[in-house]
């Protein structure tokens, strides 16, 4: 094996897939990155086991062939050195030889046969999407989804493909986010999958801002076709919690309020909350809502009134701040929509002017008042 490659498409391309390498693993061939080097392309593989990911560069090739070569040390090989035409070659003993202009570098690889195979997503199952939209979809629900292994389906985002509708639902138990986009058509297939969080992490940080991509699904893997790579999933095949039960569907109190204005109150008053429980009070009358927090064992305490617009019997209902303010942030919004109707149901988040073709609800789960 040998090509030579500029150092800025070696690093850039190497980068693309760094991460996908897990911090620790049993498998210590997955501390490694596959380079294959063929049709006068380089091609560098990252797998977990779960996520696989594949980025490509135009090199030269001399002598055509594949190694593997650990992924992390070869990053910060490549990001010391400036943008100079790099040598690789590998001899019969895959020994890894690095050539500049600057000196010669040489560290040891294995066999791409150790190496794991790339999934197979073979499937009649797919569809175009913005890049624009997914992006968006992903950055609304990925922060709700939950990190604990224990409930698999919840540490991932739920997605509906319907023929006019595309649906992506996250929730961890404590909060639930629904995005639905109405500019989509897709005839002749609908699917549901949840696909892993790390996955989406990935896909968002490759997708830019314009054009659209495409994603095949199969029976066990999801795959992205991203420009300049592929990103391939696993599906979580634990089914996902039936969420259309949790959402009320009609509420008979009702608060509007400024977004900003809240998020700042329920942050400065959220300062003076039990660091275990993090909870806040909300008493909501005659349009004007208090927010409130104690900790009694430091003795803190803060009280805040701001303006709202309320018609209904005043209510008191307490939530987990931190919780509170993840919705919030992600509501892209001036003004929100609150929904309630006891301090022992769930709350419902709107954005009061919704972007067009879209849909978005926001559940918070109340906690227990403590005095």
């Amino acid at each position: 094996m040998e090509f030579t490659i500029s150092r800025n498409n070696f690093y850039h391309t190497l980068q693309k897939v760094i991460n996908v390498i897990p911090a620790k693993s049993t498998v210590d061939i997955l501390y490694n990155v596959l380079l294959i080097a063929e049709e006068n392309q380089l091609r560098i593989i990252a797998t977990d086991l779960e996520i696989t990911q594949i980025a490509w560069s135009e090199c030269k090739i001399i002598k055509e062939s594949s190694v593997t070569v650990p992924g992390k040390l070869l990053l910060d090989i490549i990001r010391e050195m400036p943008d100079i035409e790099l040598n690789f070659a590998v001899d019969n003993n895959l020994k890894i030889i690095i050539r500049s202009e600057l000196g010669e570098y040489k560290l040891s690889g294995q066999s791409k046969n150790e190496y794991p195979s790339v999934p197979l997503v073979d499937s009649e199952d797919k569809l175009a999407l913005k890049n624009a939209l997914l992006k968006r979809m992903i950055e609304k629900t990925i922060f709700a989804c939950s990190t604990d292994n224990l409930r698999p389906a919840l540490t991932g985002v739920f997605c509906q493909i319907f023929e006019e509708e595309y649906r992506m639902i996250a929730t961890d138990g404590h909060r639930l986010v629904k995005i639905v986009n109405k500019d989509f058509q897709n005839p002749g297939f609908s699917r549901e999958l949840i696909i892993p969080t790390k996955a989406l992490n990935f896909v968002a940080r490759n997708l830019p801002e314009e054009g659209e991509h495409q994603i095949v699904i199969s029976e066990s893997h999801v795959l992205f076709d991203l420009p300049n790579t592929k990103i391939y999933s696993r599906i979580i095949k634990d089914p996902f919690p039936d969420y259309e039960r949790v959402i009320p569907s009609d509420y008979s109190k009702i608060m509007r309020i400024a977004k900003d204005d809240f998020v700042s109150s329920v942050k400065r008053v959220s300062l003076f909350s039990n660091p275990m429980t993090y909870q806040v009070r909300l008493k909501i009358d005659n349009n004007q809502v208090a927010v409130h927090a104690q900790d009694i064992d430091f003795g803190g305490e803060a009280h805040e009134t701001i303006n709202c617009s309320y018609n209904s019997e005043p209510i008191e209902i307490a939530y987990n701040a931190n919780y509170l303010l993840d919705l919030l942030k992600h509501v892209d919004a001036e003004s929100i929509r609150f929904e309630i109707e006891d301090a022992d149901g769930p709350g419902l988040i709107f954005p009061e002017d919704g972007k067009q073709d879209e849909e978005l609800l926001m559940l918070i789960m109340p906690v227990r008042v403590t005095d």
